[in-house]
């Protein structure tokens, strides 16, 4: 009798533990959730424009932007929607747009924002980094901040962002597009853990993901940029997966790529992976499958220049082979067009995009909605790209060479709608697409704007002298070391073979197997910057809890049981 005493009283305690325990868990839970509502609201709304301060020393904030290809963090305070902070890294960022405002002398650079360089676990509602885009090459001012949302749309794993009101020392400088950062913060936020390689692909060995060998030093530019000790065997054997035709489900989650693709290929986005770049996304190994994170989406609705496409051959851009060139060069995208459920599932997305968002009376009301957020802001924008009056063009007319995006995106939609339904050819016999135009899409004259280029510094003052000539090599270390966007390091423009120089030169795309012998060739030293070792996600608000418990009923197990004995 006792011993069923002792089991029952067991049993009462362990069903106790379990309830207080699942009770923590939902406070929990309810905490993670009020904490995105409150980063959402506070960090990423989406329906207004935040005002940002951003406060300098002078000689800081003069020598920053006199030396800005050198990417050097700085020390400044900062006022993020009306929330202040102290002894705040600010560096200079980007690829082509950094080296292009250098080239001008320009003062409008994307900014890196880094909360806790200095002061350790400084955040802002624990988002430490933050990217401030100029919102370079595109006189819509607004496809970025689309593409993002298309990505919402489709339930995907992606960076917010925000609309920004930036003032610098006091001043007004400028529009801009603040984009959360893919780092730690962010992995443990979507998949509870961070102690996976994080990978960004720039144009480096392997990047195209074509499998090579299993010796990992055979794959040049593939280094993740979160980890200084690592393994390239699950990367190795996602390639391998791909090359030989195995089950792909079980290296990558393959729904992460096929919604980027959509959202890619309806938007012909082809600065990343599509058009031989092979750059601008994430993979992150997330406990041996990988996951496909989208980045830098600037440049989509066909504002990449060396793809060579008009915007009237964008609008019939190939939704079954989307792809610049062979099909055969994009390992990956031809493995999803050998299974039928993956094609299947993509014409959803497709269609979802087509058919919801970009749907002909939503896409307007959108558009409008976004111009009359930001429109007061474009007009006094002291340090545009572009005029207000191209701003404006470029939503709604359709000039000589360009279409006004609306327009633009009704012809597209209507296309793909055909190339659906199969009236109208999605494949090309393995050739993709081709194009005619030297310069394709918005830059560098924008959609539907003037031939003007870009001057970085608008109609503002003019900026300090800047003493550099814009073509210095990245530093070692430095995020995006790709060749387009400033050479990695060691090599110079000269170094370029000159029957690849001249396409260089003049804004065009090399011949693909030109630019693989290329990359084969290219110097070691492509590691992005960030290579702290991580260990494991810990959860502090629930393991101490947890702790707490367990040693609580620990406790009361031992006094029971010692009760029972006496009796």
């Amino acid at each position: 009798m006792r011993w069923i005493k002792m089991i029952a009283v067991l049993i009462g305690v362990f069903i106790l533990l379990i309830a207080v325990d699942s009770l923590l868990l939902s406070n929990t839970t309810q905490a993670d959730n009020e904490s995105k509502s409150i980063v959402d609201e506070t960090v990423f709304p989406h329906d207004e424009v935040i005002d940002v301060y951003i406060d300098f020393d002078e000689d800081t904030y003069t020598d920053m932007i006199e030396n800005a290809m050198a990417e050097e963090m700085v020390m400044a305070d900062i006022v993020y929607n009306g929330i202040s902070f102290s002894d705040v890294g600010i560096r200079t960022k980007g690829n082509s747009s950094l080296r292009d405002v250098a080239n001008k002398n320009g003062i409008r650079y994307s900014l890196k924002v880094d909360f806790d360089y200095y002061i350790d676990d400084q955040s802002l509602y624990g988002i430490n980094k933050l990217n401030l885009n100029n919102i370079y090459n595109d006189s819509t001012m607004m496809v970025e901040y689309i593409g993002y949302e298309l990505m919402a749309e489709l339930d995907a794993v992606a960076p917010r962002t925000t609309y920004v009101a930036l003032h610098i020392n006091g001043e007004y400088f400028g529009l801009y597009l603040c984009v959360e950062q893919v780092n730690e913060t962010f992995l443990k936020d979507h998949y509870g853990n961070a102690n996976g390689e994080l990978y960004k692909p720039d144009m480096g060995v392997g990047s195209d993901l074509k499998y090579i060998s299993d010796n990992s030093d055979d794959y040049t530019g593939m280094f993740p940029e979160n980890l200084s000790n690592y393994s390239n065997k699950d990367l190795i054997e996602l390639m391998k997966v791909i090359e030989e035709g195995g089950n792909l489900e079980s290296v990558l989650n393959v729904d992460s790529f096929l919604k980027y693709l959509a959202m890619s290929t309806v938007t012909i986005h082809l600065d990343n992976y599509q058009s031989g770049m092979f750059h601008n996304y994430y993979l992150y190994n997330n406990n041996d499958v990988f996951e496909w994170i989208t980045w830098d989406l600037n440049l989509i609705y066909n504002g990449f220049p060396m793809a060579g496409l008009t915007d009237e051959e964008a609008t019939e851009f190939l939704i079954d082979e989307p792809v610049i060139g062979e099909m055969d060069n994009y390992p990956l995208i031809n493995a999803i067009f050998e299974n039928d459920e993956y094609v299947e599932r993509y014409h959803e997305y497709i269609n979802i995009l087509i058919n919801g968002y970009l749907s002909e009376e939503n896409i307007e009301n959108k558009v409008l909605s976004i111009y009359e957020m930001i429109k007061d802001y474009v007009k006094t924008d002291p340090t545009a790209f572009f005029t207000y009056e191209q701003f404006e063009e470029a939503l709604f007319m359709d000039n000589d060479t360009n279409l006004g995006l609306l327009n633009f995106i009704d012809k597209r939609n209507d296309n793909i709608q055909k190339q659906l339904e199969g009236t109208i050819p999605s494949t090309n016999n393995g050739l993709g697409n081709s194009g005619t135009s030297k310069k394709g899409g918005m830059p560098p004259n924008g959609m539907g704007g003037k031939n003007d280029q870009p001057q970085g510094n608008g109609e503002g003052e003019a900026p300090p002298p800047n003493k550099q000539d814009g073509m210095v090599n990245r530093k070692e270390g430095k995020e995006g070391n790709g060749m387009m966007g400033g050479l990695p390091p060691g090599m110079n423009m000269e170094d370029i073979p000159d029957e690849l120089r001249s396409y260089f030169e003049n804004g065009e795309m090399p011949p693909m197997d030109k630019m693989k012998e290329l990359m084969k060739n290219m110097p070691e030293g492509m590691r992005p910057m960030g290579m702290e070792q991580q260990g494991m996600t810990i959860n502090m608000d629930i393991l101490i809890p947890n702790l707490i418990m367990l040693l609580i009923g620990t406790i009361v197990i031992f006094g029971c049981t010692l009760y029972l004995r006496k009796q």
